[in-house]
């Protein structure tokens, strides 16, 4: 006898997705492409902004903090043209080039996407006119508070600062250094240009003079009598205060005359009378 399966009130059908079903999942599919679609065009997007455009922007060139120099000038010394491209421009080039242009202090660059470049120029400001002798000839340069030479000081326009004489040079040119003994001189004179101009345009000429065993004196020629005084290299106000108050005294007294100079090196005032030698 053979077996017999016998299936009883059950009904068998092919399962079949909803309507609804069915437009939930297209509406995901359509979601993911929509997704697709816009991450694509934000990387495109991105990589236009942040490699493309960069490098085909001209650069837009803006400088700051200029008095005296001229633009023109600082673009030729950093050999800009007007045609680079904001993303070639290397900062630090362009930082070395400007700052070794004599007549700039500081220089501080900035690149701003995408396409400016931002440089704030610090000029040199001078603290006294150099004249320095090279050969027979005298050359008169402006010269800061570093001891930087930075250009030939104008023989037209009449002078307000001190002059420092007694320096000699195989050559000179702009952008050079007086020696590092120096140095100190030159920020003392700063230092007073904005402490007390007044009195330091009782001053009309400093003359540097060596000492045979290293270092130097200062030979200070005032504008409001012909007694010279010798200084050591420390040229403060006090000073200076003292100095001229010594020189009121010897006016007043009406031995200008007969004074050749003042010795102020000690801290107390001494004096050498005309014709006596010099010790």
């Amino acid at each position: 006898m053979s077996d017999i399966i016998g299936l009883q009130n059950h009904a068998y059908t092919e399962l079949q997705q909803s309507p609804q079903t069915v437009k939930k999942t297209k509406g995901k599919q359509l979601l993911k492409i929509i997704i697709l679609v816009m991450l694509l065009f934000l990387a495109g997007d991105s990589v236009y902004y942040l490699f493309i455009l960069p490098f085909n922007s001209t650069a837009k060139i803006q400088f700051s903090g200029i008095d005296t120099v001229l633009e023109a000038d600082l673009k030729k010394a950093a050999g800009i043209t007007g045609t680079e491209k904001w993303g070639k421009i290397d900062k630090d080039v362009l930082l070395h080039r400007i700052a070794s242009y004599p007549l700039v202090a500081e220089v501080h660059v900035l690149k701003k996407y995408p396409d400016k470049v931002l440089i704030e120029i610090t000029e040199r400001k001078p603290v006294g006119v150099l004249l320095a002798t090279v050969g027979d000839r005298t050359i008169p340069m402006e010269i800061d508070r570093t001891g930087t030479v930075f250009k030939a000081a104008s023989k037209k326009e009449p002078q307000e600062l001190p002059i420092i004489s007694g320096l000699s040079f195989q050559t000179i040119r702009a952008g050079m250094k007086v020696h590092k003994q120096l140095v100190p001189l030159f920020r003392q004179l700063d230092l007073l240009q904005k402490k007390n101009p007044a009195l330091l345009s009782e001053i009309s000429e400093m003359k540097i003079e060596q000492k045979k065993y290293g270092g130097f004196d200062l030979i200070l020629y005032p504008v409001r009598t012909q007694v010279k005084v010798r200084a050591d290299s420390t040229l403060n106000e006090d000073r200076l205060q003292y100095m001229m108050l010594t020189l009121d005294v010897i006016r007043e007294l009406d031995l200008s005359s007969k004074i050749e100079e003042l010795d102020v090196r000690a801290g107390t005032a001494s004096y050498r009378l005309r014709g006596e030698a010099n010790e």
